[in-house]
């Protein structure tokens, strides 16, 4: 075959090339956990995305900030301006509606009953002198009109009904309001404050409004409405009296009544009734303000909202001003007017380049979570936690901004939900995981909201403090210090930044302005709101995350829990046997830095499930029953494994952490029970039978996950054997612990802990320490009968440690006693 057609396979590339088993990027996605993982980043990205960006793009400016150059229209837009259609709506309720009022005729009614009665005392009575004083008081009876109206009542008073119907007609002429229009001063002067008042709202109301609105700047004009039965009659201002207006009345009173009382009474007791009346007729219109309110508010509802016109470039606000809530609503607008002059291609790209910020920041916090806190990454719920921690910090910070105040309160309530979310994950999780949860806390509501830099610099100094400042909590008086603390360190960043900025450079020494005292204090409350919030919902935190504070956990250490009181009682070797087992795991777990008080706490519940069975241990055997000579080892083998299970169905009734139902499970991983395991494969050697099979007599596990729970394994096999050697020497004792660690590591036993072997050491040396400082040496005290040279002799031996000693310190071997949980 020629060279030109032989076949040759192509090299492949260096760089592509990939180590045995290595699985590409897209091959993870076969993974569920990794699609639920992509698909709850996928969720956490675009509701974060409809916060930034709805019900609409957030403003760059804030209410209450000041402005340092003047903001300009980039557009010409209409904006319906509240305040102007305020003023217009009120100034044509004021124009249509300027006042009703109705008539009051019970004054006239009234004066026409006392003339009446005059007139009867007149022709009762002969003479001016028979006149009762009364009436001639009253009405300014003088001889002259005692005598007109003596001639025209007529002999006897035949013209009686003549005089009567006279008087009713002036009654009636008085009893007319248009006639005799009279109100009240107060209701004068607000007919009069009506004129004034659309003048100055006329003032108000800017250039260029639109055509619809011309009714509203008519001219006022100063009149009432008097509500009549054949309709309302407008009345001008200047024809209404009032009552101090006694002149204009007794005029207006005497023309009325001179054309039927003049013959009754004479022209000057006409003039005489008139002065009388004028005082006594009352306001004959009275203000209907129900009414009026009510045609007023009619009015106002049918104006339709007022549109204002800003063309281009021109100043929506000065500069140098602060943004009022006006300013906002109009600068949102011209936003508005903005962006649908745009069209679609460029709200796209809005969108788009807000989901590349957005997509740059999920994405570092998810790289570092997977780095920094990989049971997170690796569980669905906890993500799904901090994802739903996450998005109720920027929706109600959202949420806050935009529901109006100044610009301290959403700022105080987006500075306590980030600092509220940095301590729970402290709590939950580390410290270091917290900080970078915070840091994009403050990136994200920045982006949600467009904070300032201040904000940010502000809220990162004082949510890490709390973070760093939180650590373990050992008390509930700890949150409520970390939040005080906090909210220091806001008021001081705050306060350090307004001064910082020359807008109160040249305020005087000692002066504290309120535009920067407010918002300091607002931000010191939201720091100390976070550690008051953060105590009361810690044991909601706890159940969630599926953790245990040191609060929690000296809670437990009571020992009138139910489980430790029930194993005091039932099982005090068990219980003795814990509580020692607690000591000697605190002091190991501290030795390599571990939490201590979980391992104690840990180690007190770890043998619980011995209460269901306790005389099948050999710790409880006070009486040497040997409650498992008559049983096969495969029936001890259940009785020993079922300690465990009872005590994890004891922990879940009684509502206890997983934390420590860890301990119950993993206190002895997957190790054999040795003396059973042998004792059957005697058995079946001397019947000729199969061995039995190792698995049978190993517990269920699983091993130690933990430092913590791998500590207290330790510990408990240790002590158990420990308790059985005759000789409890320096040298036994640590012999003893070093083959028990040993054996355990070598089993594999310690593989899932993240135990070090330099740990190992650590807690080898520890747990040799505390046993020896356990089965310490005794003086031993001489008997009275012995003699001083015995008592020497003897106490001599008892502080050297001789076992042979009378009363010494040796503890002889128990030929029962073998390792823990064992009888």
């Amino acid at each position: 075959m020629a060279l030109w057609n032989r076949r040759r396979s192509k090299p492949r590339r260096v760089d592509r090339l990939r180590p045995e088993g290595e699985v590409p990027w897209y091959g993870h996605l076969k993974s569920s956990q990794v699609r639920w993982q992509v698909g709850i980043l996928f969720v956490f990205l675009v509701s974060t995305l409809l916060i930034v960006q709805m019900p609409r793009p957030p403003l760059s400016f804030r209410k209450g900030e000041r402005t340092v150059h003047p903001i300009l229209a980039r557009v010409d837009f209409e904006y319906i301006d509240r305040q102007v259609t305020a003023d217009v709506r009120e100034l044509t309720a004021l124009l249509q509606m300027p006042g009703l009022y109705s008539p009051d005729a019970r004054q006239a009614v009234a004066l026409r009953q006392s003339l009446l009665s005059l007139a009867d005392e007149v022709a009762k009575a002969r003479t001016f002198e028979e006149l009762p004083a009364a009436q001639r008081d009253a009405w300014k009876v003088n001889a002259d009109m005692f005598g007109a109206v003596k001639a025209a009542l007529g002999e006897n008073a035949a013209n009686a009904p003549a005089v009567q119907e006279a008087i009713a007609k002036a009654a009636a002429a008085l009893a007319e309001p248009l006639s005799l229009p009279i109100i009240q001063d107060e209701d004068y002067q607000r007919a009069s404050a009506r004129i004034a008042r659309c003048r100055d709202i006329r003032k108000r109301l800017p250039a260029g409004l639109s055509p619809d609105t011309a009714p509203a700047l008519e001219e006022p004009t100063a009149t009432i409405v008097v509500q009549l039965p054949e309709g309302d009659q407008p009345v001008a201002l200047e024809k209404i009296m009032t009552l101090t207006q006694t002149d204009r009345i007794q005029s207006r009173i005497e023309r009325l009544i001179d054309p039927v009382l003049q013959p009754v009474f004479g022209g000057p007791g006409v003039g005489l009734l008139a002065v009388t009346l004028a005082p006594r007729i009352g306001p004959t219109l009275v203000y209907d303000q129900a009414k009026t309110e009510n045609s007023r508010a009619d009015v106002r509802r049918k104006v339709q909202p007022v549109p204002i016109l800003h063309k281009a470039r021109t100043t929506l606000v000065e500069a140098g001003t602060a943004i009022t809530e006006a300013d906002l609503e109009v600068l949102q607008q011209e936003q508005e007017a903005h962006l649908a002059r745009l069209g679609w291609p460029r709200t796209a790209l809005a969108w788009a380049s807000a989901i590349t910020i957005l997509a740059v920041l999920v994405a570092l916090q998810a790289g570092h979570t997977a780095l920094v806190q990989p049971n997170v990454s690796r569980s669905v719920p906890r993500s799904l936690m901090l994802v739903i921690l996450s998005l109720l910090v920027v929706g109600v910070s959202k949420l806050a901004s935009q529901a109006g105040g100044t610009a301290a309160e959403p700022a105080a309530a987006a500075t306590f939900l980030v600092t509220a979310a940095g301590m729970i994950v402290t709590i939950a999780y580390s410290q270091t995981f917290a900080l970078a949860m915070v840091w994009t806390l403050v990136l994200l509501v920045s982006v949600a909201t467009r904070a300032d830099l201040g904000w940010a610099l502000m809220t990162v100094a004082g949510a890490g403090i709390a973070v760093l400042a939180l650590g373990e909590i050992n008390n509930r008086s700890k949150l409520i210090k970390v939040g005080a603390l906090a909210g220091l360190v806001f008021l001081g960043v705050r306060g350090a930044l307004a001064f910082w900025r020359v807008d109160h450079a040249d305020m005087p020494l000692g002066m504290v302005p309120p535009t920067v005292l407010w918002p300091s204090f607002l931000c010191f409350s939201a720091g100390l709101a976070a550690g008051i919030v953060m105590l009361a919902i810690l044991p909601g935190v706890e159940r969630l995350f599926g953790i245990v504070t040191n609060i929690s956990l000296l809670e437990l250490c009571d020992v009138n829990q139910p489980a430790l009181k029930r194993l005091a009682l039932e099982a005090p070797g068990t219980y003795a046997h814990s509580l020692l087992i607690g000591t000697l795991s605190e002091a190991a777990a501290e030795a390599i830095g571990a939490n201590g008080l979980l391992a104690r706490v840990g180690a007190y519940f770890h043998d619980i499930g011995k209460a269901n069975k306790p005389r099948y241990f050999i710790e409880n055997d006070q009486q040497g029953q040997k409650a498992h000579g008559g049983l096969t080892p495969a029936m001890s083998r259940l009785i020993i494994l079922s300690h465990v299970k009872d005590g994890q169905e004891m922990a879940d009734r009684l509502g206890l952490p997983p934390v420590i139902k860890d301990f119950i499970a993993e206190h002895h991983g997957t190790t054999l029970m040795e003396f059973f395991y042998y004792e059957a494969k005697a058995q079946a050697q001397e019947a000729g039978e199969e061995p039995p099979d190792e698995s049978d007599y190993r517990y269920a596990g699983p091993m130690p996950r933990t430092p913590e729970t791998a500590i207290v394994m330790l510990a408990d096999a240790v002590e158990g054997i420990t308790r059985s050697l005759k000789e409890q020497t320096a040298t036994r004792i640590g012999s003893t612990v070093h083959d028990v660690v040993m054996k355990r590591l070598l089993e594999g036993q310690l593989d899932n802990c993240s135990l070090t072997l330099n740990d190992l050491h650590k807690i080898r040396e520890t747990l040799t320490k505390t046993l020896l400082s356990v089965y310490h040496g005794r003086v031993s005290y001489p008997s009275q009968a012995q003699g001083a040279e015995g008592d020497k002799s003897e106490g001599d031996a008892a502080v050297r440690g001789e076992p042979d000693a009378p009363g010494g310190t040796a503890i002889k071997e128990d030929p029962e006693a073998t390792a823990a949980d064992t009888p």
